[in-house]
């Protein structure tokens, strides 16, 4: 076995749509530690239509820092690791540069069968063209919804309704629908078709088929109404992802000759670390991964040993401008801005970007924008992706807020590399609003993915990464919930540093404190809310909790969840920037 095998260095690529990033991870005094990273253009695309040749430029990086060798003079990756430590023992890739997957769903009733499959795409890297429903057809004839799957030319179409042992006709309905649109495209291979609904059709549904496309069988995604079960969908549909999208890439099969291990979809191995992360913290408590890269938003959830994974093409940073505005209108997005911008203004910042998405933001003003589209972007990913999480009865403290969470890992750029801290922890928790005692920790260097592929090799080298600092603390977050007037004091905290010394702090509704704890800093937080306010230990009840200092200390966050902001445009101006100002932001 792979991970029986004396491995010493470790190279992981990510080939990301618009960057490939490299990690070099080796044994220092007896432990795996991060060494060094590079990044550079994927090039996937003209001139060099070449994916290795990325990994390539993004390698010499790391060679000039840390003087290793890692081509021969054939231009092949050495390895494994020569006595002359040039090269490395193994190389593991993640992708994701790939085209995402065009589906087309069918399904029964919308907020059942066709939710849960909404949430089953969302669990690789996929588009959503067309939706039909059989629940009276939209109004749409069996001919009028073959037509509507050859407009959105799938790549799959995915067939989900019925509980196990509950409708029929209408599931094999649309099957039939799916198959005259399969054998009617004329151009390119027929779609594949998922089958992933009531279990005690697949003979029926096979029959339908019956070679007129290639199909493929999923468990029910909603075996009961009461209970989802969309892992079995989102395995199968990441399989014909990695087949049918990254397979094709040019220069994968380079890639593939120098890997140890199959190439992994980033997302899922984004995910495993997040899993890895809740088996760390509270079992009664979550881990939350945001990973927001410039063309794909990642959205990972582990609670009580089951990781929910959501990906959405829609919502990368670079892209998402001028879809969030047409979802939620240019006001969702200018609300949290401190100064005035008038939609023309934003509207031609997005096309721009759109256009030329390497750019970076021009002035302040480019920059606060970038982080409020963020915070949009996030909170539609969330909304989607939160139905379909399965918090412990702890967790779960309130149905309409988030659940508790120990950890939050932020990655992508524009949250691990902001150019104040105080930015990337203001918009995480104006996205997400936590509520409880939050450690927000960033991947400053793109760790997240490499932990997440070496983990299927060596799992002892995640581990020890982690524990060597793999991911930086950013900030942790104390947030009381419950319902006060703007002024109540609503909690009090005693804040117990590991040498001793401590300060009491009086928190009223509306406050947003940032209070002293360096990074490596430890300290007990004795909390005792008023007003049966929650901080995590139940309403009106009073706890401690050790905590880590960050780079920006200690957040007390009483601003109030849901979140809300004045409805007067002038004091909500003046709220967002003083919430910046509070945060350094």
């Amino acid at each position: 076995m792979a991970g029986d095998q004396p491995i010493g260095s470790i190279l992981v690529a990510d080939c990301g749509t618009h960057m490939t990033k490299v990690v070099l991870l080796d044994r220092v005094a007896g432990q795996y530690r991060f060494i060094a990273c590079g990044e550079s253009p994927t090039t996937v695309e003209a001139p060099w239509h070449d994916l290795s040749a990325g990994i390539r430029h993004a390698l010499q990086q790391v060679s000039d820092v840390t003087g290793r060798r890692f081509f021969d003079d054939d231009g092949d990756l050495i390895t494994p690791e020569s006595s002359s430590r040039e090269g490395v023992d193994i190389f593991a890739g993640t992708v994701s540069a790939g085209q995402p997957l065009r589906i087309v769903l069918g399904g029964l009733v919308h907020d059942l069968s066709v939710m849960s499959g909404l949430r089953a795409a969302a669990g690789t890297y996929s588009q959503v063209r067309a939706i039909l429903e059989a629940d009276g057809k939209g109004g749409l004839s069996d001919q009028e919804q073959v037509v509507r799957i050859h407009r959105a030319q799938p790549e799959v179409i995915c067939i989900v309704g019925g509980t196990d042992g509950g409708a029929e006709e209408p599931i094999l309905e649309l099957v039939e629908v799916a198959t005259w649109a399969a054998a009617l495209q004329r151009s390119g291979r027929p779609p594949h078709i998922l089958y992933m609904g009531n279990s005690q059709l697949r003979k029926q549904v096979a029959d339908i088929i019956a070679g007129k496309a290639e199909l493929h069988v999923a468990d029910n995604v909603r075996p009961s109404v009461e209970r989802e079960d969309i892992t079995g969908a989102q395995m199968e549909l990441d399989n014909i992802y990695v087949r049918e999208n990254l397979g094709v890439l040019p220069g994968v099969d380079t890639i593939e000759e120098w890997s140890g291990v199959p190439l992994v979809p980033t997302a899922r191995a984004f995910a495993r670390v997040v899993e890895y992360l809740w088996h760390l913290g509270d079992p009664n408590r979550g881990v939350i991964g945001l990973d927001l890269g410039a063309a794909n938003l990642t959205l990972a959830a582990a609670f009580d040993g089951q990781v929910s994974l959501s990906v959405r093409s829609d919502l990368g940073q670079a892209y998402c401008g001028e879809y969030v505005m047409r979802k939620r209108g240019v006001e969702a997005i200018t609300r949290w801005l401190p100064d005035e911008m008038v939609e023309a203004e934003v509207s031609g910042y997005f096309i721009n970007k759109q256009t030329h998405p390497l750019t970076i933001p021009q002035d302040v003003e480019e920059q606060r924008l970038d982080y409020a589209v963020a915070r949009e972007a996030i909170s539609i990913a969330l909304e989607a992706a939160q139905p379909g999480w399965h918090p412990s009865a702890v967790a779960a403290a309130d149905g309409k807020l988030l659940p508790f969470c120990d950890t939050i890992l932020v990655s992508g750029s524009l949250l691990s590399h902001a150019p104040r801290p105080g930015q990337a922890a203001l918009a995480v928790l104006d996205a997400l609003q936590p509520v409880g005692v939050t450690t927000i920790v960033v991947d400053s260097h793109a760790l997240a993915p490499a932990l997440g592929n070496v983990a299927l090799i060596k799992p002892l080298v995640s581990v020890e990464v982690l524990d060597n600092g793999g991911f930086a603390n950013l900030v942790t977050v104390v947030t009381p919930v419950g319902a006060a007037r703007k002024g109540d004091t609503v909690l009090r905290v005693r804040v117990t540093y590991s040498g001793g010394s401590s300060f009491g702090v009086e928190v009223h509704y509306g406050d947003l404190e940032v209070l002293p704890l360096l990074p490596g800093q430890q300290a007990e937080l004795d909390l005792r809310p008023l007003r049966r306010f929650d901080v995590g230990f139940g309403p009106g009840r009073s706890g401690k909790r050790r905590v880590n200092g960050g780079m920006l200390g200690l957040i007390i966050d009483a601003r109030g969840r849901p979140l809300e902001l004045s409805l007067d445009s002038r004091k909500r101006r003046e709220q967002v920037k003083r919430w910046l100002w509070d945060v350094g932001g």
